[in-house]
């Protein structure tokens, strides 16, 4: 990779951080967002790693993690993005080299695995109610039963995109080689 290919990955990468995280800052604004915007910015994550490639969505991931938690008032917004959501679209690829059935058992696994992280952390860590007094015990299995619904539709979303947006990808990425 020459030396002015370098420059540009590190310059796109830098401004795609920083657009990932105002896009993180807008939960300060609209708290109701806390699960969407995780799930736009690991859409950004996605086109990074199909324009310029898999190490520069990484720093892009790791950078709006670390400046997100130190910014953002929402932590739980922040670990939605650091936990799944921020590195889903990296591990996409490789869950789908599997054979169908297993590809969505280690999908399910993967995710259900974070989700229950986040719950703990955010529930015995930053001490934030998890449990809601009208619903009471139903809350973590309905929580959990959406929380799914809404990943088959990331995981779904990915992939529509992948097939809708790949003659963009490939001309982003040959103006920048």
């Amino acid at each position: 990779m020459t030396n002015m290919k370098k420059t540009r990955y590190t310059t796109i990468s830098g401004m795609v951080s920083a657009l990932s995280v105002v896009i993180m800052l807008l939960t300060n604004i609209m708290p109701s967002m806390m699960y969407v915007i995780p799930i736009v910015t690991g859409a950004i994550v996605f086109s990074v790693n199909e324009i310029i490639g898999k190490k520069w969505a990484l720093g892009v991931f790791f950078v709006t993690s670390f400046i997100s938690f130190i910014l953002l008032t929402d932590k739980e917004t922040a670990l939605n993005y650091t936990l799944f959501f921020g590195y889903y679209p990296l591990l996409k690829p490789i869950f789908e080299k599997l054979p169908k059935v297993l590809s969505w058992i280690v999908k399910f696994i993967a995710f259900n695995i974070a989700i229950t992280a986040i719950g703990l952390i955010v529930t015995f860590i930053f001490k934030l109610p998890f449990l809601d007094e009208d619903l009471g015990k139903f809350t973590i299995p309905l929580f959990a039963v959406m929380f799914n619904l809404v990943f088959v539709m990331y995981d779904v979303m990915f992939t529509v995109f992948k097939k809708r947006l790949a003659p963009l990808f490939k001309k982003f990425k040959s103006k920048l080689s």
